[in-house]
């Protein structure tokens, strides 16, 4: 497979990665082009941004969570109807999980699926300094192919010709694909909360804002260049694979909480619930009732900002504590976690009833409680895993659970920070409820494992 394909990385975080690649994507579909979006890393929001300008769902691709046959798989599998694909990094190029090695990098999954990487640069009083810059990024590691660079930030026209004339001179192999002014009316459209940018599920109002926005910023990348960039690409041999989702089809129906609020799911969790059987897709502050069925999965979110919204619809939340007294299976991850606690103390000190299946009560933190990768070993049989299995996940959350009752955890955290520091996974009756966030592709016995726990009643 040698289609077209190319990573947006920066020399740090808050550049300007999301908003480029959306922009690109948005050349790209204006060109007639197929493009499927990816995002390095196990981030939720970014993707919600690519997903406004393109016509699939972009995924997420992480070399801590897969391995580097799955990443091959899944890359090829989502590229087989695309014409090309576009890649936001995590961070900076070379920032890593541990700091030393790779691990976890844009820069590794440059080298794992060959493709070459546009350099993001932040011009904020700076010019013939880039070049030091660059020149050091270059010479870090010259397995990673740095295609070109995008010169963000940019004050005046002044500046901009130094930077160009610098970079021509000592930098002839290096192509400069796009020049971006620096403007607060673009910058006010990526709007920042706790977790970063603001999910684009609730922004429904601010979409056409966004669009104009990225629209300005891709009228200055040169879209011909970074196509014939995106070319140059060597062949990947995608190893032999079976449909994951069909591992299993069990009989049963599936109620995810879905909407503005809980809008944290990765797309192949979603898509491997649809092979199983009927999927029904529930609203946190419209629907008054569940309906009928075996499992169900709530994902991550902001409850925390929407707690009062929440709280009001009491039908359903009395809904789901009446069919969880009568047999019905939940999976909570993070948001999930929150929502199905006793209460919840927001940012501002405002107490808000939560569906009150786990007795304790959640506080908001300014600072993040738990944030990262999370190692998890299993230490008690659950639905998800059999005892001494370990998982990967990831978690990012700035709140606290404190526990009025005595619980089972399924996991000890060895990695991560979890309910306590120690613990994840809050295991009561047919509830299980963790902060940590899984990649169904991570170990898709997981989701084999907690369709038949919803189907045949084990635990």
């Amino acid at each position: 497979m040698n289609k077209p394909r190319i990573i947006i990385s920066s020399v740090s975080g808050r550049i300007g990665k999301t908003l480029v690649t959306s922009a690109i994507i948005s050349l790209l579909r204006e060109r007639g082009y197929r493009v499927q979006p990816f995002k390095v890393g196990p981030d939720f929001i970014d993707p919600s941004y690519h997903n406004i300008f393109s016509d699939r769902p972009s995924r997420n691709l992480d070399s801590i969570m897969f391995n580097q046959e799955t990443i091959i798989k899944s890359f090829c599998k989502m590229m087989k109807d695309a014409d090309i694909c576009v890649i936001e990094g995590v961070f900076g190029l070379f920032d890593s999980v541990d700091g030393v090695s790779e691990r976890g990098s844009t820069a590794e999954l440059s080298k794992i699926l060959k493709a070459p990487v546009i350099l993001i640069v932040d011009a904020e009083r700076i010019n013939r300094g880039l070049l030091a810059l660059v020149k050091g990024f270059m010479e870090f590691d010259r397995r990673v192919k740095l295609a070109g660079i995008i010169v963000n930030n940019v004050a005046h026209e002044k500046q901009k010709e130094k930077i160009v004339n610098a970079f021509r001179e000592n930098f002839k192999e290096l192509e400069i694909v796009g020049v971006i002014y620096r403007d607060s009316l673009i910058e006010e459209k990526m709007r920042y909360r706790h977790l970063g940018l603001i999910p684009i599920s609730e922004r429904a109002d601010e979409i056409e804002e966004i669009k104009q926005a990225v629209r300005k910023v891709g009228r200055q990348i040169d879209i011909d260049k970074l196509i014939e960039l995106a070319s140059n690409v060597e062949e990947i041999h995608p190893p032999e694979y079976e449909e994951t989702c069909s591992i299993v089809r069990p009989s049963i129906k599936i109620g995810v909480i879905r909407d503005s609020i809980f809008s944290f799911y990765y797309p192949e969790n979603i898509e491997f619930f649809e092979a199983a059987d009927k999927v029904y897709y529930i609203d946190s502050t419209k629907d008054s009732s569940l309906p009928e069925v075996d499992l169900l999965y709530i994902g991550g979110g902001f409850p925390e900002v929407y707690a009062e919204m929440l709280e009001k619809n009491k039908p359903l939340k009395n809904d789901i504590k009446k069919k969880y007294d009568g047999g019905l299976k939940i999976y909570a991850e993070c948001g999930g976690l929150i929502y199905l606690s006793g209460n919840v103390k927001t940012f501002n000190g405002e107490e808000y009833e939560m569906v009150g299946l786990i007795d304790g009560y959640i506080e908001m933190s300014k600072r993040p409680v738990g944030h990262g990768y999370v190692y998890l070993s299993t230490i008690r049989d659950n639905p998800l895993t059999n005892l001494n299995q370990r998982l990967i996940g990831h978690e990012f959350h700035h709140s606290r659970l404190t526990l009025r009752e005595k619980v089972d955890f399924a996991f000890r955290v060895e990695r991560g920070y979890g309910v306590d520091g120690l613990h994840d996974g809050v295991m009561k009756e047919n509830l299980l409820a963790m902060y940590t966030h899984l990649h169904f592709l991570h170990n898709p016995e997981v989701f084999r494992k907690l369709t038949l726990w919803a189907n045949k009643g084990q635990r």
